[in-house]
Parts: C-alpha cells; structure tokens; sequence
C-alpha cells in the first residue's frame, strides 16, 4: 500500500461507529446491571462468553466508558459473593458429610437428596469460580485502560494503537 491508500478501519466514520457501538454496549450493560441477582449472573455469563472483545478497546475508550466499569465492577462483586456463597456451603457439606463418612463407617450416605444438594452446589461453585474470573478480567482490563498513561505522552494522552 501506498500513502494514497485509504484503510477504511482507520477513517473517522470507522471510528465514529466504533465509539457509538461501546455507547450501546455501555448502555446495555448499565441497565443490564440495576436488574436483580439472576439478571447479574446471566449478564456475567454474557460478558464472559467472549462475544465482546474487550481486550481490543482503547485506553480512550475506556476512560470515555466509566459507566461501562462500573456496570462491570457490579457483575463482579455480585458474582464474588455468589461464590463465596456457594464456596461456604460446599465447605460446611465437606465437614458434615465428612462425620457422616465417619459414623456410617464409609457406608452410602443415608440422606440422598442432601448429597444431591451438595453436588448441585458443587456444579454452581464452580460455574460461579469461572464466571468470577472471566468478568475479574475484564473488569480489569477496562479499568487498566481507562487508567492507562504513558510517561512519554503525559497524563491524559492515549498513544496506544487504537
């Protein structure tokens, strides 16, 4: 390519487009993240399922979104403690149906729903543990980049690639 030849990806219009896109994304999450507890988990999986790629938004962007962060940062604590919940449950499970390993001397455990229960539980801890980790990073890769300064280019100046 020459310096005559345009790269439509990089023309304004492009850019203009992209910056309306985040706006929606952003006002999509905003209202997606005032919703009750399930609306929360289900926009956690959302935003983890990678149809977002939020790795590829600018510094700029980021700090032109705080209302997407913050959107994110309430996923987040949300999830958190929904897997503390379930983490805390699993750990009482572990002790109970550990005296009852012990006194049933390793027969089958007599109570089959309770043991149902516990690997129900046991099945969302651990779909709350990945959901935990992909919404932690996203979250703090918006929140690096919104926060990002370059030395060279001084506060407040985005000299990364866009």
């Amino acid at each position: 390519m020459d310096e005559d030849t345009v790269n439509l990806s990089d023309s304004d219009e492009a850019k203009a487009s992209v910056s309306r896109l985040l706006k929606a994304i952003e006002g999509w999450a905003t209202k997606e993240s005032q919703k009750g507890e399930l609306e929360l988990t289900a926009l956690a999986a959302a935003l983890a399922s990678g149809l977002i790629s939020f790795h590829d938004f600018t510094s700029k962007d980021c700090r032109n979104s705080r209302n997407l962060i913050g959107a994110v940062a309430r996923v987040k604590q949300h999830i958190e403690k929904e897997h503390k919940k379930f983490d805390s449950e699993i750990d009482k499970m572990h002790i109970k149906f550990a005296q009852e390993m012990e006194e049933l001397d390793l027969k089958i455990i007599r109570d089959r729903k309770e043991f149902k229960l516990y690997l129900i539980s046991l099945i969302y801890a651990e779909e709350y543990n990945k959901l935990k980790n992909s919404v932690t990073n996203i979250y703090e890769t918006l929140d690096a980049k919104a926060n990002y300064e370059q030395g060279a280019g001084g506060p407040g100046k985005d000299t990364s690639p866009s």
